[in-house]
């Protein structure tokens, strides 16, 4: 299988493979998916549907987050469905295309 990527629940940018990311947008490799039994999978992602050591947290089913934008929103743990499949595969892109500074929390 090729490569395959979701978007971003926050951002809807999808999840970048290790191999395509830049100085700008490495924390983009950085995801969370929230299973539909409400497990939360953290990693770095691959390419092939892999955060670090877990199988398939990248598909079909999860709600996918940038670990930053995750965290921004306040580190949701609700399931809210499958993420919509990113039509660039999360790889087949154009530098600037997902070149964007990490999002922070604001001071409140």
């Amino acid at each position: 299988m090729g490569f395959f990527s979701q978007n971003c629940e926050g951002c809807g940018h999808p999840m970048l493979s290790w191999y395509v990311v830049n100085e700008i947008n490495t924390w983009m490799m950085h995801g969370v998916a929230i299973e539909p039994d409400g497990s939360i999978l953290k990693g770095h992602y691959d390419g092939y549907g892999r955060l670090d050591e877990h199988e398939y947290a990248i598909g079909d089913t999860n709600t996918i987050w940038h670990e930053a934008c995750w965290q921004v929103a306040g580190c949701p743990t609700d399931y809210r469905g499958a993420s919509k499949h990113a039509q660039d595969q999360g790889f087949f892109y154009n530098d600037p295309e997902h070149d964007m500074a990490e999002p922070e929390i604001s001071a409140q």
